[in-house]
C-alpha cells in the first residue's frame, strides 16, 4: 500500500496516478478540506484564494491534463503585471521596461547594465547579490532587485544561494534592455506570460476536479510519527498503518521532526532549513474595477507589502457585481500587531491608489501561510542532497514545494506528484 501525506496538489496527484494505475493508496490530509495552499473560501458575497495562485504550464502534456480534469472550466489570460516604484508602474519584467522609469534612475540603470553585458558576465556568482550585480548591474539592484528581495526575505540577501532561483527571473538581452530602455515593450518574457484560472468558482475547483473519483482519501487526519526503518507510520489518532512506499509533502522541516528515530547524521538538519511565512490581506471593494493589473510588485519600504493582486481582473466572478477583490501579501517577519498591519496595508492600497479611500472597504480578511517560501541559503544546499539521500533509500519521495523543499510553481507540484506515483506504483 502507498501512503500520501499531504492533500495538496502533488499529493493529489500522486492519488490520482495510482489510482489510474489500479495502486492501493490512501492519502490523509490534516485539513478537512483538500488542495493545501491551493483553497478557496467564501467571505460574504467574495470568494478568495490562499493568495494569488495562478496556473502557468510549460509541458503542454500537463496542460491538457489539467484542461481535460476542468472540462471547459479554465480561461487563458495574458499577463498584464508591473512594478510599482516611485509612483509609477513599470511593466513586468522591469530590467526589460526602463523606460517607464524617471529618466535619471533608467539612465543609471541602462548604464550599469551596458557595462556587464560588455564585461561578459565575467565573475563570481558567490551569492544573490554578486549574481544581480553581474546580471544586471548595480542600478536595478539598488532600485528593485535588492529592496524588493530584503522586503520579502527578511535575511541579508548575501546569505541566499541563487542557483535554483534563476529560472523564474527573465534574463532580457543587451538590444532587449535597450529597446525597452527607448520605450519599447518587450511581451511573453518569463515562465508565466500566459496563465490560466477556473471560470467558476476560485482556484480550489482545481483540488476538486483531480480528488474527483478518488476513493482512497481521509481528510482531517494527518502523520503524527514515522518508523522508518519498519515503514510504518502512525496517524494523528493513533492509527499505524504500513506501508510500501510513502509520497510526502510535509514540510520537509516537519517531516524530519516525525522520524523515529532520528537517523543518524541528520540531527541538525531539520532546525538548519528556513522559511518565510506570508500574511495574506483578501480585500472585498465596493467599486468596479479598482485596477486591470493582474499583480504588481512593491520594492519601495513605504509600502509594507511586497505584492498585491488583483482577483477580480481575472476572474470578475469572485467579487459581487459592481465590486472588486484583491489579495495583498506581506512577509510575515515584517508584521508585528495584525491590527496594526491591516491598517497599514489598506493604507497603503489608498496612498499607491489603488484605493480611493478606505470608506470603500467592505471585506478585510487576512490569513497566515505559516510556510509560504523556502530560502534557499548555503544549509539548505548542503543539507538537501543528504536529506533526500536517506529519505528515498527508505521508501519516502518527498514531492511539492514544500516537501522537496523548493521553490515551485502549481504545475511542478503536479509533475511530482505523478512522477512519484510513477516511481512507487
Amino acid at each position: 500500500m502507498i501512503l500520501i501525506a499531504g492533500g495538496g496538489l502533488a499529493g493529489l496527484s500522486a492519488a490520482y496516478h495510482l489510482n489510474e494505475r489500479g495502486a492501493r493508496y490512501l492519502l490523509v490530509e490534516r485539513e478537512a478540506e483538500l488542495g493545501g495552499l491551493c483553497r478557496s473560501l467564501r467571505k460574504g458575497d467574495y470568494t478568495f484564494d490562499h493568495s494569488g495562485h495562478l496556473l502557468s504550464f510549460q509541458d503542454q502534456g500537463i496542460l491538457s491534463w489539467v484542461s481535460s480534469l476542468m472540462g471547459d472550466g479554465l480561461s487563458c489570460f495574458e499577463r498584464r503585471s508591473s512594478v510599482f516604484i516611485q509612483g509609477r508602474y513599470v511593466p513586468y519584467p522591469f530590467q526589460a521596461h526602463l523606460g517607464a522609469l524617471p529618466p535619471r534612475v533608467r539612465d543609471e540603470c541602462l548604464a550599469d547594465f551596458v557595462t556587464e553585458a560588455l564585461r561578459g558576465g565575467e565573475g563570481p556568482c558567490r551569492d544573490f547579490v554578486s549574481w544581480v550585480e553581474r546580471a544586471f548591474g548595480r542600478g536595478m539592484g539598488r532600485h528593485f532587485f535588492f529592496p524588493y528581495n530584503r522586503k520579502l526575505w527578511g535575511i541579508p540577501l548575501e546569505e541566499i544561494d541563487p542557483e535554483e532561483l534563476l529560472w523564474s527571473i527573465p534574463r532580457p538581452s543587451l538590444s532587449q534592455v535597450v529597446e525597452g530602455a527607448l520605450g519599447g515593450e518587450n511581451r511573453g518574457m518569463g515562465y508565466n506570460p500566459l496563465f490560466y484560472y477556473p471560470k467558476g468558482g476560485g482556484i480550489g475547483e482545481l483540488p476538486r476536479a483531480l480528488a474527483r473519483g478518488l476513493s482512497g482519501i481521509r481528510t482531517g487526519c494527518g502523520l503524527e510519527r514515522v518508523r522508518w526503518a519498519d515503514r510504518t507510520a502512525v496517524l494523528d489518532d493513533g492509527e499505524e498503518v504500513r506501508y510500501e512506499a510513502l509520497i510526502s509533502s510535509v514540510p520537509l522541516p516537519q517531516l524530519l521532526g516525525m522520524l523515529r528515530p532520528m537517523p543518524e547524521g541528520l540531527e541538525g538538519a531539520g532546525s538548519s532549513l528556513r522559511w518565510v511565512s506570508v500574511w495574506v490581506l483578501n480585500v472585498g471593494v465596493r467599486r468596479p474595477g479598482v485596477s486591470d493589473q493582474h499583480w504588481v510588485y512593491f520594492p519601495e519600504a513605504d509600502y509594507p507589502f511586497f505584492r498585491v493582486g488583483c482577483y477580480s481582473s481575472f476572474a470578475p466572478h469572485l467579487a459581487p457585481e459592481g465590486a472588486s477583490s484583491l489579495y495583498v501579501e506581506v512577509a510575515g517577519h515584517a508584521v508585528r500587531g495584525l491590527d496594526d498591519w491591516v491598517r497599514a496595508c489598506l493604507q497603503g492600497l489608498v496612498r499607491c491608489g489603488i484605493l480611493e479611500s478606505l470608506e470603500e472597504v467592505e471585506v478585510a480578511d487576512p490569513l497566515e501561510l505559516p510556510v509560504a517560501y523556502v530560502i534557499h541559503d548555503r544549509p539548505r544546499r548542503d543539507w538537501l542532497p543528504r536529506i533526500r539521500a536517506f529519505l528515498e533509500g527508505n521508501g519516502i519521495h518527498p514531492v511539492g514545494r514544500f516537501g522537496a523543499w523548493g521553490y515551485g510553481t502549481m504545475e511542478q507540484a503536479l509533475i511530482q506528484g505523478r512522477d512519484a506515483a510513477r516511481r512507487v506504483g
